[in-house]
């Protein structure tokens, strides 16, 4: 029985784009729509009420005083059919400080148990489940940083779960015009579900963005990044565009790419986003090829900003 387990956890880490040796690999997918319709840019991504996965040292350089949203994201429709569903947000506390908390869920499909004989004895649906929570410090006007603490908890099968603890740490910089972001996530622990450990998919990211103004109603944005894979030693970059009319609608295009030699697949990404007296409603779309893990990928979110 433990063999069909150990099969099982070994398939599923791999259909979810993971890299040998790593677990948990939906610690680095964007719960953010407008992130991910963007090429996963969301080093240098304004601060929202997503900011605790994209780089939570924004949430201090914000306009706002404070966000929440939930988002569910359909992923990879025709492989592992997979869903991500998230709630976070975060407020100011003084003219310095903010916090931020957040929870994620990943559901993998249902699949079929069976006995040493071969006799289907039930069904599982492996699930994996983080709470987040992070301070943000505004060193000067154009300059912060924040860290994030983080409990993962994965279930892979009735006799394969595990827990780590782990966090993230970010800096962004923002002079005028010019954003220029840092972050090192998901520094922590191994996982072991029972039959050796998995390490956590830790990386390091760094991003710019310019965003303008032409004329009064028509906004501007553009973002790029680049990300290194501590474990593995996986390269990956994003590049991303934005255009807002009056503050009220958004298009977005991106690209990211992946080392398909580190299992990393590459995609290109559109969205749309609409903002409405503080309320907000964002979706994006992956595109790749037929055969890609990511094709038809979704990801919508709601949320509120006051």
């Amino acid at each position: 029985m433990k063999r069909i387990y150990l099969y099982l956890i070994i398939s599923m880490l791999f259909t979810s784009g993971s890299l040998l040796g790593q677990t948990v690999q939906f610690l680095t997918l964007s719960t953010d729509a407008r992130t991910l319709s963007m090429g996963g840019t969301g080093v240098v991504a304004p601060a929202n009420a997503f900011a605790i996965y994209n780089n939570n040292s924004a949430a201090t350089l914000s306009d706002i005083k404070g966000a929440f949203a939930s988002s569910y994201t359909m992923w990879q429709p025709g492989t592992t059919a997979s869903n991500l569903i998230n709630v976070s947000g975060f407020f100011k506390t003084g003219k310095r400080g903010a916090f931020l908390l957040g929870s994620r869920f990943f559901l993998y499909s249902a699949y079929v148990m069976t006995n040493d004989q071969g006799s289907i004895t039930g069904t599982y649906k492996p699930m994996e489940i983080t709470v987040d929570l992070g301070y943000a410090f505004m060193i000067t006007e154009t300059l912060s940083t924040a860290a994030t603490v983080r409990y993962i908890v994965s279930g892979m099968s009735p006799d394969a779960s595990g827990g780590a603890v782990a966090a993230d740490l970010g800096l962004i910089y923002k002079p005028g015009n010019i954003s220029i972001g840092l972050t090192a996530t998901n520094l922590g622990s191994k996982i072991d579900y029972g039959y050796g450990p998995y390490a956590l998919p830790s990386q390091i990211k760094l991003g710019a963005g310019y965003g303008f103004h032409a004329g009064e109603k028509h906004l501007l944005n553009a973002a790029v990044q680049a990300g290194y894979l501590i474990v593995n030693s996986g390269i990956t970059a994003g590049i991303g565009l934005e255009y807002s009319y009056n503050n009220l609608i958004s298009v977005r295009v991106g690209g990211h790419y992946g080392d398909s030699e580190k299992c990393i697949p590459s995609y290109v990404s559109a969205g749309l986003g609409f903002r409405f007296r503080g309320l907000t409603m964002n979706a994006a779309y992956l595109l790749a090829q037929k055969d890609s893990p990511l094709a038809n990928s979704l990801g919508i979110n709601l949320g509120w900003e006051f």
